[in-house]
């Protein structure tokens, strides 16, 4: 069987089917980067959300600094006065 090519770009959403979800591992190989597909992810990934959740769903994401700026040009905000956090294992 021939192997397929890698993948430019990709996401994943993560959640309970119904009104928490969580955008991860969304990510563009370096080579791929600069041409719209980790918009094309992100825009994609909503538009799933918003056609299978009932209206205002709470979709969170945690975002790497090189990340951010895209986050944020797609309307993403900060969600202070909650902080990302993780259990180191």
């Amino acid at each position: 069987m021939p192997q397929s090519p890698d993948p430019a770009a990709m996401g994943r959403v993560v959640g309970d089917g119904t009104w928490y979800f969580h955008l991860a591992d969304i990510a563009t190989d370096p080579v791929h980067q600069r041409r719209g597909l980790g918009r094309a992810v992100l825009e994609d990934l909503v538009a799933r959300i918003d056609a299978a959740a009932p209206p205002h769903p709470c979709i969170a994401l945690l975002a790497d600094p090189p990340g951010q700026p895209l986050h944020r040009l797609l309307g993403v905000v900060d969600s202070a006065p909650s902080q990302g956090m993780r259990l180191p294992h």
